[in-house]
């Protein structure tokens, strides 16, 4: 046995990501399908949780109409606009019939820099008085949209990829029929 064949068959035994067996057959490893497809996979699985999250604070917590009380503002930047201010508004609201409370998002944006005294529609959940997110489409469903662009982006180079692949694979098959 050759030098060439105790290595061909090392190799075929061995984890890989392609090979070429020796009758031409072209192998591609679940390796490379997941390298291919594990970022945009990962965007995707990540908008699908956050939607699931935001879609459960929709659907479990309590709608109501909260009031600014204070509104807390530091720096902060955001890589469009660069330097900016975040705000933090603090809501007064119901949270049962004669009991209010304040509580804030816990988020800040450069877009929050409600007036004291103004009313905005917030969600709460009624287990837990700090609990409270703003009834928008910012706080909510942002996040979610923006994470299933970019997987949906990203899965247009992968399908190409794969597409290459695809067509590396069955070239070896064609090449030896």
């Amino acid at each position: 046995m050759s030098f060439r064949h105790v290595l061909i068959g090392l190799n075929q035994s061995q984890p890989y990501f392609v090979r070429t067996s020796e009758d031409g057959e072209r192998q591609v490893s679940w390796r490379v399908w997941v390298l291919i497809f594990l970022l945009p996979a990962g965007f995707l699985g990540a908008a699908a949780l956050f939607f699931s999250l935001s879609l459960a604070v929709v659907l479990d917590y309590q709608r109501t109409v909260g009031e600014v009380v204070k509104v807390y503002s530091w720096p902060g930047y955001t890589p469009w606009d660069g330097e900016t201010t975040d705000y933090s508004p603090v809501f007064r609201y119901e949270f049962r019939p004669g009991e209010t409370t304040e509580a804030s998002t816990g988020q800040s944006s450069p877009n929050w820099n409600y007036a004291v005294g103004s009313r905005h529609a917030i969600l709460f959940d009624p287990t837990m008085k700090t609990d409270v997110k703003q009834d928008t489409f910012e706080q909510l469903w942002a996040l979610p949209v923006t994470l299933a662009g970019i997987g949906g982006v990203l899965l247009i180079p992968a399908l190409i990829g794969a597409a290459f692949v695809r067509r590396w694979q069955r070239g070896g098959r064609e090449a030896n029929a």
